[in-house]
């Protein structure tokens, strides 16, 4: 196949300049009409790329379906997969329809993405979680180890393993090794690599899960690889789970997906081919530039590399200065027109891509000088060093899948002991449940929730008055769920 050529894109483009007149959906019928507003922002040219499914390919019959076709199995060559499908709802919707067909036990790290909770409330098969660690010192979660994941296999006997690669900061697992686990066990790999698409075009980088015995991995391409917001791309190595998949898709994705979303990923596919390994040589050199820059101001520290196998992941922390990583997102923000992706208690994550300059790198690097300037002068003294004792796993008396659909009630945090829990409560960042729907609030879960508020620690799940959600109790039993 010819990786030069973008067969969706280029139908999809074709149908725009046939001038069609369209007696069919969407409403604004190819033109932005009186939407001035919106003409003024996008063009007229996205309307004219937006039929509802229509192409302009005469050797494809004008098939939008064969047309897709074409370019997933492009995708398909070029990431060297056996199939690859194209996704309108990002990689949560790529992880539902792997997760969808499940059974048995299927076994993820506690700080995997919601993405993963949200796809087995939908699926037959039962959670089960490998306890999150952090790193004492940037209290970040650390992937599972190899002797850790070993142990679970055997004793759980899962049907499929979700290994997320690499983390939201950049730390990734021996997942060759956990890929040789899971084939000796004959335990399906999942890779949720959202935030490593990137991996597969420089040799700099961590081995794609594929490379590594995964059975399928989605990746955001809109993360990484400059696509538009929510496109993703599931590629498998597995025909026979994919065959499930593809009939998941069929439940689950919207019967109308966007076709310029799906024109986008097949040009930056194209693109990804042609300079694909250049633009990322790029983003990787100017990730380490940025930390090193940063690592010579006094006062700021980064995430040093044992932790952080992705350079255009920068992870920076002002606590030295008594700066907090929330507070320094919003300085930026506020005084010197930066977003960064995310912050914790300690930590600023700036994320590298494709679409960066050295420009861009020099803005950031200037403005965190200039914050240390300016703290340095104040002579504040530096954050507590905290040591994150997070709770162990609490007992579960529903799974997840029961937890979710039974009747709820709000009730105080503080009351919430030997109660069932309704919904999720998560500090976030970094993400990792306290508790989740079915399992029994402990008096441990509960001191550290408050202890979260009591720092400023965002509380995800926790609802006005500090109340959270608990399943109702009908005559002293709960009933269960089928």
């Amino acid at each position: 196949m010819n990786q030069q050529e973008a067969p969706f894109w280029e139908a999809l483009t074709a149908y725009a300049r046939q001038g069609v007149v369209p007696f069919h959906t969407p409403g604004h019928k190819l033109r932005p009409g009186a939407f001035t507003r919106l003409q003024k922002v996008i063009g007229p040219g996205f309307f004219a790329v937006d039929p509802s499914d229509e192409v302009e390919a005469p050797a494809l019959e004008h098939d939008f379906l064969e047309a897709l076709a074409r370019a997933q199995e492009l995708a398909a060559q070029l990431f060297e997969a056996r199939q690859t499908l194209f996704l309108v709802n990002g990689t949560t919707g790529g992880l539902h329809f792997l997760l969808l067909p499940t059974q048995g036990t299927v076994l993820f790290p506690r700080f995997s993405h919601q993405a993963v909770y949200s796809a087995m409330v939908l699926s037959q098969g039962r959670a089960a979680y490998l306890p999150a660690s952090y790193d004492p010192e940037w209290l970040i979660p650390l992937p599972p180890a190899v002797g850790e994941v070993a142990q679970a296999l055997d004793e759980l006997e899962p049907e499929a393993l979700v290994i997320t690669h690499p983390t939201y900061y950049g730390t990734v697992s021996n997942l060759e090794a956990v890929g040789k686990l899971a084939q000796e066990r004959g335990v399906l790999l999942f890779v949720d690599e959202a935030h490593g698409g990137h991996f597969h075009f420089s040799p700099e980088l961590p081995r794609p899960g594929l490379k590594c015995g995964a059975d399928a991995v989605v990746q955001s391409t809109h993360k990484t690889l400059g696509s538009l917001t929510q496109t993703s791309m599931l590629h498998s190595n597995n025909d026979f789970w994919f065959a499930k998949v593809v009939q998941a898709q069929q439940v689950l994705q919207t019967t109308s997906p966007s076709l310029p979303f799906l024109a986008v990923l097949d040009e930056i596919r194209r693109e990804l081919a042609v300079q694909g390994r250049e633009l990322v040589g790029k983003a990787v050199e100017l990730g380490r530039q940025g930390r090193r820059h940063l690592a010579e101001l006094k006062g700021v520290e980064v995430l040093p590399e044992r932790l952080q196998a992705d350079p255009t992941k920068i992870v920076f922390s002002l606590r030295q200065l008594g700066l907090t990583g929330i507070e320094v997102e919003r300085i930026l923000r506020v005084d010197y027109n930066i977003q960064v992706e995310l912050s914790d208690y300690y930590s600023v994550l700036a994320l590298v891509s494709v679409g960066d300059t050295p420009e861009s790198i020099e803005k950031l690097v200037h403005a965190v000088r200039d914050l240390v300037s300016r703290r340095a002068h104040l002579g504040k003294g530096a954050l507590p060093r905290y040591t994150l004792q997070f709770p162990k796993l609490p007992p579960a008396a529903l799974s997840l899948r029961e937890g979710f659909y039974h009747a709820k009630e709000p009730i105080p945090l503080q009351e919430a002991v030997g109660r069932l829990s309704g919904g999720f409560l998560t500090p976030y960042p970094p993400g990792v449940p306290l508790i989740v729907p079915g399992e029994v609030f402990t008096a441990e879960i509960v001191d550290y929730a408050l202890w979260c508020t009591r720092i400023g620690w965002s509380l995800r799940g926790l609802l006005p008055g500090q109340n959270v959600l608990a399943i109702k109790e009908i005559g002293g039993l709960c009933r269960t769920v089928r």
